[in-house]
């Protein structure tokens, strides 16, 4: 494990507190933590109806630990916006993006198309590993073998699969590295949308991040990250009927840990979190490389 020389706590200030040593602040003012069934019923109030998009929302409105609100109308997540329509693009236009961060591979945006977004919107590619995601989904489609598809995805595959892509997240220092150049960009105000493929791994785990960061409780950021589940539904059961009803699975229900997002998904990349550099907090200091200035930047940027 590595741990690195602490910086001083007074100088940190409240936020970077709570990130270095990873406890709560704030008494009896502070906030009660959503639970995730609390952040799902208020699930309409974030999601921002671009069309040509289910999963593009506000990461604002939620309580910090101290009884701060993060900002609504700053900081959007969403999947990829290759299906964006003109008047997807109009309502984006509306949210007055400073920057997008697209965390998509190459091959992902070679195979599903590039984003379509607002004339004059700075779009920077920082791509992040889909752990074979890809890769795997179309082989097991292509194959149309149902024994081929049940031995690589059967038996707990898909979620390994899954659960080695999130670790990644945090061991590999390229994905660190990109995560990191996001997070600059937000406290600097030239990034205010980031997005992956479907906007829930490598998009949910940024978010975390940035919840984190500024002292949003774990449940609730937790409860956030769930969210895709509710948002993905309609689109991934028509997936996986069309799968069935054209003879390329018969049991498309192999794809559910690819499609969707878990608990034990974000587990283990805060475990990995933990384990390398001592908690969560370490993790942003140290690991992603963000000081004091930066997270307080991120403070006075998102929360208000």
């Amino acid at each position: 494990m590595r741990i690195r020389k602490a910086h001083s706590a007074a100088a940190l200030g409240l936020a970077a507190l709570v990130l270095a040593t990873g406890t709560a602040a704030g008494g009896a003012q502070a906030a009660t933590p959503m639970t995730p069934a609390g952040v799902q019923a208020a699930a309409a109030t974030r999601l921002i109806p671009v069309d040509g998009t289910a999963n593009f929302r506000d990461i604002g409105g939620y309580r910090t630990y101290d009884g701060a609100t993060v900002r609504t109308g700053v900081v959007y997540r969403s999947e990829a916006l290759n299906k964006v329509t003109a008047a997807g693009i109009t309502k984006m236009q509306s949210l007055r993006l400073s920057g997008i961060v697209d965390f998509r591979t190459s091959a992902e945006i070679g195979a599903n198309g590039p984003d379509k977004v607002p004339a004059g919107v700075p779009d920077t590619n920082l791509p992040i590993s889909d752990g074979g995601y890809l890769q795997t989904l179309y082989a097991v489609v292509n194959s149309r073998d149902p024994v081929q598809q049940q031995a690589m995805l059967g038996d707990g595959k898909a979620a390994q699969l899954m659960l080695t892509m999130y670790r990644t997240f945090v061991s590999d220092p390229a994905t660190r590295a990109q995560f990191a150049a996001t997070a600059r960009g937000i406290a600097n105000g030239t990034v205010s949308l980031y997005h992956c493929s479907a906007g829930k791994d490598r998009t949910g785990w940024m978010t975390a991040i940035l919840l984190t960061a500024v002292g949003v409780p774990q449940t609730t950021v937790d409860g956030d990250y769930l969210l895709s589940n509710q948002n993905l539904k309609a689109g991934n059961d028509a997936l996986k009927q069309q799968l069935l009803a054209g003879g390329l699975m018969q049991h498309p229900e192999l794809l559910d840990p690819l499609l969707t997002v878990d608990q034990s998904y974000i587990n283990a990349a805060r475990a990995e979190a933990t384990a390398e550099y001592g908690s969560f907090g370490r993790y942003l200091l140290d690991g992603l490389g963000l000081d004091v200035q930066t997270l307080a930047k991120l403070r006075q940027r998102l929360v208000g």
